[in-house]
């Protein structure tokens, strides 16, 4: 079996029992920054989303012509 993630190839056919678990921890941690990734992907787009709604409302309520208090 061959994988390549970051430009990385290794066949396991006949690997010790160490070469085994480092290549499952390796898997582990490319999930784990998968997940990672797409987690500060949703609150970035949550932000963008709120800020932009803020930045919208703004705009809209903002009145030259009121007086400020």
């Amino acid at each position: 079996m061959q994988f390549d993630h970051f430009n990385f190839k290794e066949y396991d056919g006949l690997m010790s029992i160490e070469e085994l678990r480092a290549l499952r921890l390796r898997k582990k941690k490319i999930e784990s920054d998968k997940k990672a990734r797409k987690y500060i992907l949703e609150i970035n787009q949550r932000y963008r989303k709120m800020s932009a709604r803020k930045s919208s409302n703004f705009l809209r309520n903002m009145n030259p012509f009121k007086k400020a208090a």
